[in-house]
């Protein structure tokens, strides 16, 4: 089975790095320096999960025809080079291949089908902390380091048992779901109500902590979420919105997430996840009737402004 890992940063170097150590038909799609010391000196992982070690592809390159048609490509980017990144994958996609994406967002199958040659997508979410530290260096030091993954419609294509296998055996911990449809919208309702909040805010925790009437904004924003799912069929739990609300009260003052941290740092937000994780919310909500307020004032903090 021949497997490529599209994007080798945080994310896709600490999947990559484990695929590489223990199956062989491991390819790379990486570029500039991060490729350079690849090639040079293969790809050194720090894992909190894994342990410490040195993994090698059977071939890194940036060039997907060089690649080749692969029998699976887990797609590892961000939500702004999504685009890009269908584009740069199509000669690497014949009609047997899968291609998983693990990034922010929720079902993004949605949003590469019309982007890619015919193929299996699936959805999938993972869990993991992981950083590039520089070139040729991925840092995991917390998190599980799990995926979960499926087709929408609920179907298990055997091919799919088998890369559940081949990354269980990397070390990978990955759950073939029957309903990945509610996973990744649990996923999307957990990060993304976060993100909107602090965009909202304009804050870290500690600033947001300051308006007593913040934990009701955070259930709104996330009940909001659990009605477009709703709305679209995906039952989520009840308790979820409280559940976020919970885990909010948790965290440290100067906690903030990425698209938060990435816009408050000057990123345009065309350059950020702006568009992908809350403008795509605000767009779920016109489409379902679902009034989604506290998104529309957070988008528009940034999207206007820049």
């Amino acid at each position: 089975m021949k497997i490529a890992v599209f994007g080798i940063g945080g994310v896709g170097g600490m999947v990559g790095g484990a695929l590489a150590r223990s199956h062989k038909e491991t390819y790379f799609y990486v570029r500039g320096e991060n490729l350079k010391a690849i090639r040079q000196q293969g790809l050194r992982v720090e894992s909190l999960s894994l342990g410490d070690f040195l993994a090698r592809p059977k071939l890194a390159s940036d060039n997907a025809a060089e690649l080749g048609i692969m029998d699976v490509i887990l797609l590892s980017c961000k939500g702004y080079n999504l685009k890009e990144a269908c584009t740069a994958i199509r000669p690497m996609i014949g009609p047997g291949t899968v291609v998983i994406p693990l990034l922010n967002g929720v079902i993004v199958s949605e949003i590469m089908e019309p982007l890619l040659l015919p193929c299996l997508i699936a959805d999938g979410t993972i869990r993991v902390f992981s950083h590039l530290e520089k070139p040729g260096h991925i840092v995991q030091d917390a998190g599980s380091c799990s995926i979960i993954f499926g087709m929408k419609d609920g179907s298990k294509p055997p091919r799919l048992e088998e890369i559940a296998a081949v990354l269980n055996s990397a070390g990978i911990p990955t759950t073939l779901s029957a309903n990945i449809l509610a996973d990744s919208w649990i996923k999307y309702v957990l990060m993304g109500s976060s993100s909107a909040l602090y965009c909202y805010y304009d804050g870290p925790a500690g600033k947001v902590k300051e308006d007593p009437n913040h934990e009701a904004v955070l259930r709104a924003i996330a009940g909001a979420m659990t009605a477009v799912a709703a709305a679209k069929g995906v039952t989520l739990p009840e308790d979820l919105p409280g559940y976020c609300v919970e885990q909010f009260a948790r965290v440290p003052p100067d906690t903030m997430t990425s698209l938060y941290r990435d816009l408050s740092g000057g990123k345009a937000a065309k350059d950020t996840e702006l568009d992908h994780i809350i403008g795509r919310m605000v767009e779920l909500g016109k489409q379902t009737g679902v009034a989604t307020p506290y998104h529309q004032a957070a988008y528009e903090r940034f999207a206007i402004a820049q």
